[in-house]
């Protein structure tokens, strides 16, 4: 799924060359109200509807890239947190490793991996789930933007050496052709673009190692609230929020929440090699450095909020955890902005 922030830029593209949005999401079948909110989840069936659409009614067979060459560019300048944080890295392939770690905050369907091997690296775009039906267009946009904004953070007009994509061959590449500058495949295993590894070394124009620090903080601690589907200790994640803070989360009560024995839970987890406690742990803490950034939370109330009966065993569990106190935590934490 992806949240309805990543796809507004879709609408917005369309809308720019001359569909207007309330045409557009009539016709692919959304409901303009859930686009009021950035942050809730389009199934993707919609968003495939809305991409196929938008091509359709633009009469653009190439839709997806040149909606990249329209959004590559506005990147550079945007707020957007994700963004802003790829922008800041120090090297390009810092910024392809973050935006597979992070590619899950705008789209919990999408994978994206980037391999290195000898002298190549490759960017591999996937999907948690087979497609119901082609994803050509979100699927080109993605590579294109991967392309033409790590020229654009370099400054570097680099060329990949080659780009794959699953989809069957188009009536016409021509427009491939012009911005990949590369061959381009088609009916291929997976979508890939492949690069010269020694790339990935490149500096970016913008690096803030600073800021960066900052920014992925906030990221990671976005990333501890939104579950992967794709994995069950994530869902086992869920459910322990869904305990808290009301008691501690018992493996018979989270079992319970997921339909299934302690026994079965128990097996699921260690085929993810996860334990019960160690994913609590792991929750309680992720969701402290989360809780903590925000100053207006007391700290006996982010106790509180993780299911800790008093202030002392949660400032005993957050040492443990940490090595630090949390009010040493956030001073640091705010010495450091």
């Amino acid at each position: 799924m992806a949240i309805t922030r990543a796809v507004l830029p879709v609408v917005g593209f369309a809308n720019m060359v001359g569909l207007p949005p309330h045409v557009l999401l009539r016709a692919a079948g959304i409901d303009p109200v859930q686009l009021a909110t950035p942050d809730i989840d389009l199934r993707h069936s919609q968003e495939l509807r809305l991409w196929s659409t938008s091509a359709r009614l633009t009469a653009d067979a190439d839709f997806g890239l040149h909606f990249a060459e329209w959004l590559a560019p506005r990147a550079e300048d945007t707020f957007d947190l994700l963004a802003f944080a790829l922008r800041s890295c120090a090297t390009l392939g810092d910024h392809y490793r973050r935006a597979a770690r992070y590619v899950r905050l705008v789209h919990s369907g999408v994978k994206l991996a980037l391999e290195e091997d000898g002298d190549v690296a490759r960017l591999v775009h996937g999907h948690a789930r087979e497609p119901s039906s082609s994803a050509r267009h979100p699927v080109e946009a993605f590579l294109a933007i991967a392309v033409l904004a790590g020229r654009l953070a370099t400054g570097v007009d680099f060329t990949p050496i080659e780009v794959c994509f699953a989809h069957p061959r188009p009536n016409r590449v021509s427009e491939h052709e012009r911005i990949f500058r590369a061959p381009v495949r088609f009916g291929c295993v997976r979508d890939e673009l492949l690069l010269e590894r020694e790339l990935l070394n490149r500096p970016q124009r913008h690096a803030e190692p600073r800021l960066l620090a900052l920014l992925s903080r906030q990221l990671d601690g976005a990333l501890a609230v939104r579950p992967d589907p794709n994995r069950f200790s994530e869902a086992v994640r869920a459910a322990m929020m869904s305990e808290l803070p009301d008691r501690e989360p018992s493996m018979a009560a989270v079992a319970a929440r997921l339909h299934m024995s302690t026994r079965t839970l128990q097996r699921r987890l260690q085929d993810e090699s996860v334990t019960f406690a160690g994913a609590l742990t792991e929750l309680r803490r992720d969701l402290a450095i989360r809780y903590l950034a925000d100053e207006r939370m007391a700290i006996g109330e982010v106790g509180f909020l993780l299911g800790f009966g008093d202030a002392t065993a949660f400032h005993r569990a957050f040492r443990r955890w940490t090595g630090t106190t949390p009010s040493a935590h956030r001073r640091e934490a705010r010495e450091r902005r």
